[in-house]
């Protein structure tokens, strides 16, 4: 596991030069999530905030021109420190920022003790770890009536990736997330969409996934000239994007499910 997450990490810190230019489809995602809390968040101001999988700050920076808050801590493998000093010149409102596998919820939990966050975001990032086992513990980081706000990718991502050698992460669909979230957790909304990119080449597409970090999928991997051809002539250099968007409160003890595990 921490060879598999260094590997994420060093695709993501080559990545930094590259990345807010290639990205269109995860910036897409991210105006689609603030979107989306503009819809459902009657209040201005948001509380406490927790991002996971910040990256250079883009995300923050956006919200904090839409939105005020209490608190906000941005959590991300790579160090984007820097990035972060940057756009603090540019808001009123402190942004912290952690160096820090978000799935390690105890470092997280230590950075602010006792704190229960009234927002916990993420676009993009949580195909990158066990969703199954890590998104029913987000629960614990926040208030009652809290919302859990994230963009992630779906079965279809990279499907032709998939077909052709084998590269790709464990997605899950849609419906996997009402019976993920279901004891502390009621879902307000929930969609998804496939956003196919055509590349010049196939040797572009490959280029465009080390230019925004994913080259960690490829381990092992070795481009020739046969899957090259095989590839423009199977899929005609097209890269199928699938993202999913969900927005969940935090069910109040009062409202959760009378056989939730939890109530057991």
């Amino acid at each position: 596991m921490q060879a598999q997450k260094e590997r994420i990490r060093q695709g993501f810190q080559r990545a930094k030069p590259t990345y807010a230019q290639n990205a269109k489809v995860q910036q897409t995602m991210q105006q689609k999530l603030l979107a989306i809390l503009r819809k459902h968040c009657k209040t201005r101001n948001l509380g406490n905030i927790l991002e996971l999988g910040c990256g250079n700050g883009l995300l923050a920076r956006n919200l904090a021109l839409s939105f005020e808050f209490e608190s906000y801590l941005a959590v991300d493998l790579v160090d984007f420190s820097n990035d972060f000093i940057k756009i603090q010149k540019d808001i009123p409102h402190k942004i912290d920022f952690l160096q820090a596998d978000f799935e390690d919820l105890a470092q997280i939990s230590n950075k602010n003790p006792n704190l229960q966050y009234d927002l916990i975001l993420s676009n993009a990032s949580m195909q990158w770890v066990n969703q199954r086992g890590f998104l029913p513990q987000l629960s614990v980081l926040l208030r009652p009536n809290g919302i859990l706000a994230f963009s992630t990718f779906g079965a279809e991502n990279y499907q032709e990736l998939r077909a052709s050698c084998g590269i790709g992460l464990e997605y899950l669909e849609p419906k996997d997330y009402a019976e993920i979230l279901q004891s502390d957790f009621k879902i307000l909304e929930s969609f998804e969409a496939r956003i196919p990119l055509h590349f010049s080449n196939t040797l572009a597409l490959f280029r465009h996934l080390r230019d925004t970090g994913v080259n960690s999928l490829q381990q092992g991997f070795r481009l020739n000239k046969k899957f090259l051809t095989d590839y423009a002539t199977r899929f005609h250099n097209v890269l199928t994007y699938h993202p999913i968007y969900l927005l969940a409160q935090k069910r109040s003890l009062e409202s959760k499910p009378k056989d939730s595990p939890s109530n057991s």
